[in-house]
């Protein structure tokens, strides 16, 4: 039995005040034709126009499967099975509508181990933000957003590699890392249009109790995490999308595109160049 806990958000921090991307559409005449020729506006029929986002994949086809290879003990048609969880596991925690929208995260919940998936619905919701589980999802506010169309870009990779665990012994680890982008509006209304961004790396573990047993799998601690486009103070684990207009925003500036810059602080609010 593998011992119990929050699947740990490593650097999770959220970032707000787009310098691009953000602007209100006006509604009527010559300020509706100007709204719509500035590229930092988002128009519904292209709300990827223009971002880094644009060239990525749409869906679940942005995450790249490398080719499956033995790994210590694990064979290449466990590698091959870990990679298909890890894919099904990415897609219901970032692209199920439900559980996106607020709703609960029944796709997700059924792809866990048994004694995982007990955890989870235990403590999703809870009132103690350390305890509560949505985190392992991401879920915007129920009643806040909704999605302009059904595209979400994506680029993200899988990687395989051995660890070990006292309590099972050896371990096949996945490894995964992702952007996951979102063109999304307050709900029930035509506009502003923003795009937000879920930044992920972490992993997921694979096993066997006993040998010639269930492959069995966990959600392992998460590495990396953050969210960008969103309200900084956030009160629960839900994400808010920050539909103000753009105003540059006051902390340190940050592409949330780049992997080669200076780690985020825990709970750091940075200023997003674009999204």
């Amino acid at each position: 039995m593998r011992g119990h806990g929050l699947r740990r958000m490593a650097a999770a921090v959220c970032l707000a005040g787009a310098l691009t991307g953000c602007g209100v559409i006006e509604t009527a005449g010559k300020a509706a034709e100007e709204a719509m020729a500035d590229p930092a506006v988002i128009t519904e029929d292209a709300p990827f126009k223009g971002s880094p986002s644009e060239g990525f994949a749409e869906g679940i086809a942005g995450i790249e499967v490398p080719e499956a290879e033995a790994v210590g003990r694990f064979p290449a048609k466990d590698v091959r099975a870990a990679y298909k969880t890890s894919r099904r596991l990415l897609e219901a925690a970032y692209l199920d509508e439900q559980s996106l929208l607020g709703g609960k995260p029944e796709a997700y919940a059924r792809l866990l181990d048994p004694e995982q998936r007990r955890f989870f619905l235990k403590n999703l919701d809870h009132k103690d933000e350390k305890k509560d589980t949505r985190s392992w999802v991401f879920s915007f506010a129920p009643g806040t957003t909704e999605l302009v169309g059904d595209v979400v870009k994506v680029k993200g990779r899988l990687s395989a590699g051995p660890g070990k665990d006292k309590e099972v012994g050896p371990l096949l680890v996945v490894t995964y890392e992702a952007r996951f982008v979102y063109a999304v509006r307050p709900a029930g209304r035509t506009g502003p249009i923003v795009r937000v961004m879920a930044y992920t790396k972490s992993r997921h573990e694979f096993w066997r109790d006993e040998p010639g047993g269930r492959l069995r799998h966990w959600e392992g601690e998460s590495i990396d995490g953050l969210t960008a486009g969103v309200e900084c103070d956030s009160p629960d684990r839900f994400h808010r999308p920050d539909f103000r207009p753009a105003d540059g925003g006051n902390g340190r500036l940050y592409d949330a595109y780049a992997d080669d810059q200076s780690p985020l602080r825990e709970g750091e609010c940075a200023t997003i160049e674009e999204v």
